[in-house]
């Protein structure tokens, strides 16, 4: 057992406390500072970074306060068409479509539906009106989904349509010939709904023979009689997105499309691809991110020859005033 210094003994109490207590308090105060100093440092690095965050939608947002600012809410606004629902779009819907997915201008007319959102809250497909843009449009729903535009683009590029045409024809019980001719009765009758007040006007344009033809066509602006081809795989799957009871969130006994419904799975589970968004997609998509040259994005070739044209015509209007 060691001792204690004899010269501390001998020190008087008071003499002690006045050295020491000075000391304790001094360490205990530098502690604290540094301590307040630190969790200041890390407040105002959190807050920096905090708008950074903020703006990457994930699953999990879909039950937060955020989840209404991208667009994913429990209710939403239908419409009946040729006994089908529909989603009406949003104003959010319309913009998201024009600014960050197709590229160009569409008048709210134009815009009959919406699919219901992807993960991240924005519309995959649409419907378009056949008579109220500057030209007539034989395909009632569109793709723009840039995600999905850019796998179908590239699996056509490998020989998808020509896959999936096979898959049509491989039909012991005949299923999915009738499963297209019903797609294709659908197309006709929202079609003929929709251009009701307009006949005379498509007459006046295209002539009353060829006016019924249009009316009358299926998918993708085919013959309506035509159901052992494939002809677009993304005409099929905007068709399957706009119409399918999955995708409108009602009771109704729609069934969408069976040829688009069967891309959907190949995408998913023989591609591997993310059919309601992946962890970047978003990137294009969301109005409240500004873009950036790293960011995820995908503009298809035809659009891309699109706004190349509409520059140049631009161009060219400057040069003659």
């Amino acid at each position: 057992m060691k001792i204690m210094n004899s010269n501390i003994l001998k020190t008087p109490l008071a003499v002690v406390l006045g050295v020491l207590v000075p000391q304790c308090c001094l360490a205990f105060f530098t502690s604290s500072m540094y301590a307040y100093r630190r969790s200041c440092t890390q407040s105002s690095e959190t807050s920096r970074l905090q708008p950074i965050f903020n703006d990457i939608p994930t699953l999990s947002s879909h039950n937060s306060e955020e989840s209404d600012n991208i667009n994913i809410t429990t209710e939403r606004t239908t419409v009946a068409i040729a006994n089908q629902t529909f989603l009406l779009p949003t104003e959010q819907d319309l913009q998201t479509i024009q600014e960050r997915q197709v590229c160009h201008k569409l008048e709210p007319s134009q815009v009959t539906c919406v699919s219901s959102p992807c993960r991240h809250g924005f519309p995959q497909a649409f419907g378009f009106h056949p008579t109220k843009g500057p030209k007539l449009v034989s395909g009632l729903f569109r793709l723009s989904c840039p995600l999905l535009v850019q796998q179908i683009d590239e699996w056509e590029g490998q020989s998808g349509v020509r896959e999936m045409t096979d898959w049509l024809r491989n039909d012991v019980n005949g299923d999915k010939q009738k499963g297209y001719e019903r797609a294709n009765e659908m197309q006709k009758q929202i079609r003929t709904e929709l251009v009701a007040d307009d006949y005379d006007k498509l007459v006046s344009r295209m002539g009353e023979y060829n006016a019924d033809k249009f009316l009358e066509s299926g998918v993708a602006g085919i013959p309506s009689s035509q159901t052992y081809n494939v002809k677009c795989i993304h005409a099929h799957v905007a068709d399957h997105l706009c119409r399918s009871s999955q995708s409108n969130n009602t009771n109704t006994s729609t069934e969408g499309n069976i040829i688009g419904e069967h891309a959907l799975n190949i995408l998913q589970n023989q591609r591997g691809v993310s059919t309601l968004g992946n962890d970047v997609c978003w990137q294009q998509c969301s109005l409240r991110h500004e873009q950036l040259p790293s960011d995820w994005n995908y503009v298809p070739k035809k659009n891309r020859q699109g706004l190349r044209s509409t520059r140049q015509r631009r161009k060219e209007r400057r040069e003659e005033d």
